[in-house]
């Protein structure tokens, strides 16, 4: 039986042994259970490790998601298959498959590296000088952009396979946040560089591919890194907890201490007995919360399994925690750093909640916003852009309750420069004869989308 606070529990403010430790794992992330857990177990007599992943050192790479290489081999043709088809090409050594099966179990759909080198090789038990020569291997797999580590690195990489990458490109790769807050010709000036080169690579820039793994059909059977695994089954919403993320924990059978125990003795052996039966129940409340939130979450939010963010309704964490039976602080707490995989992907739980915005007077999501706005922006006359108030007045007449501040906002987090910016690298695309089409994506836009 999983441990539950009650109201009355809760009112009197004395919090016993079971209560405190309940309260510590459910704060606590995979690393630091995994840890915690550890410890236990080798501390009482009383506990078993109830995974085989409990038995191995925390830093080991069976705790991320326990995906092998033989996993990754059988899959069917997409992403993985196609690297894992290369290796003998570009590989001789015994060594250099280890640590390229390390790479591969950490690319994300995107074909970007989810942690860095430096991550990547304290995980897995190489030396980043070992690392770096087989990572620099494995970034010559077509497409070009494979494993890179941010979106740099992977407009780097695909700059030297066009044979692109000169000192003008580099620079401009290196500066290429800049470009949101000025124009090309601000930035040609401080980077002390020609405009026109500065456009000319700018246009070649637009034309490469910031997620190099999404050509490839996505492998849903290959999960990593996911907290919980959401299905659809026959209509129905399974919620599968992820071994690594949601250990659990077994009580062994009494020793037989072969005499009479002391009173001393036979009490500590019941605090043992005790804790352990504490520990296991403290994680069977955590998961079966766990499961229960993320279960209400997608009832609520049924149509983003099939439409995505845009489909989203306003949800607040108070009322999950009402749908539930539980505080918001304790939502909040489950929901922290939570992963979920489902038919759109790995996702963070936390996106899934969003205040409303009234869109002819039926409340939304600001992703609805995001939409409208990402499309009246592609449409605009590039040498005479939308100012954000007149943006906001085309989403009122469409019924969307929005204000010009919010306008600005939220081109800001779609990675959109001001239109004054927008004018500037238009009007120095056309005078440097790069013509720039109605609905090609800035380059901070992109970036924000492979994010």
């Amino acid at each position: 039986m999983g441990f539950r606070l009650t109201p009355a529990a809760r009112q009197t403010g004395v919090l016993n042994q079971s209560m405190v430790q309940a309260f510590n794992v459910m704060r606590m992330d995979k690393v630091e259970l995994i840890e915690h857990l550890a410890n236990a177990i080798e501390e009482n007599p009383f506990l078993e490790a109830d995974r085989p992943a409990l038995d191995l050192p925390v830093n080991r790479s069976a705790h991320s998601a326990g995906y092998t290489p033989e996993d990754i081999s059988s899959r069917p043709n997409g992403l993985y298959r196609h690297i894992a088809d290369q290796l003998p090409l570009i590989l001789e050594q015994e060594h250099e498959y280890r640590i390229a099966q390390a790479f591969l179990l950490e690319l994300e759909p995107s074909g970007w590296l989810g942690l860095s080198l430096e991550e990547i090789a304290r995980k897995f038990g190489f030396s980043v000088t070992e690392g770096l020569p087989v990572l620099k291997r494995l970034q010559t797999i077509d497409p070009a952009g494979l494993f890179a580590q941010d979106l740099k690195d992977c407009l780097r990489l695909q700059a030297l396979d066009r044979d692109q990458l000169d000192d003008v490109m580099e620079i401009l790769i290196s500066h290429l946040d800049e470009l949101l807050h000025c124009d090309v010709a601000t930035l040609a000036n401080r980077l002390k560089i020609n405009p026109a080169d500065v456009a000319q690579r700018l246009f070649q820039i637009r034309r490469m591919n910031p997620k190099p793994g999404s050509c490839f059909e996505y492998d849903e059977t290959l999960l990593r890194q996911s907290d919980v695994i959401l299905r659809v089954e026959d209509k129905d919403l399974v919620v599968e907890l992820t071994n690594s993320s949601f250990p659990t924990v077994r009580l062994a059978r009494a020793m037989d201490t072969g005499g009479q125990r002391s009173s001393d003795r036979q009490k500590h052996l019941n605090e043992l007995i005790r804790h352990a039966k504490s520990l296991k129940s403290s994680l069977e409340y955590r998961n079966s919360t766990t499961s229960a939130v993320v279960a209400a979450i997608f009832a609520r939010q049924r149509d983003f399994l099939i439409h995505g963010y845009a489909a989203l309704r306003p949800m607040s964490m108070a009322e999950i925690a009402l749908d539930v039976g539980i505080s918001d602080a304790t939502v909040s707490r489950v929901l922290t750093g939570l992963t979920v995989q489902c038919p759109q992907g790995n996702i963070a739980a936390r996106s899934l909640f969003c205040e409303p915005v009234s869109y002819c007077k039926q409340p939304t999501t600001r992703h609805t916003a995001f939409e409208m706005i990402k499309q009246l922006i592609a449409t605009e006359d590039k040498l005479s852009p939308l100012k954000d108030q007149e943006i906001a007045g085309e989403l009122q007449k469409l019924g969307l309750a929005i204000s010009r501040r919010t306008v600005a906002k939220y081109r800001n987090h779609l990675g959109v420069s001001s239109p004054v910016v927008r004018r500037k690298n238009a009007e120095l695309m056309a005078l440097s004869g790069w013509s720039q089409t109605p609905n090609s994506t800035t380059t901070t836009e992109k970036q924000d989308n492979a994010c």
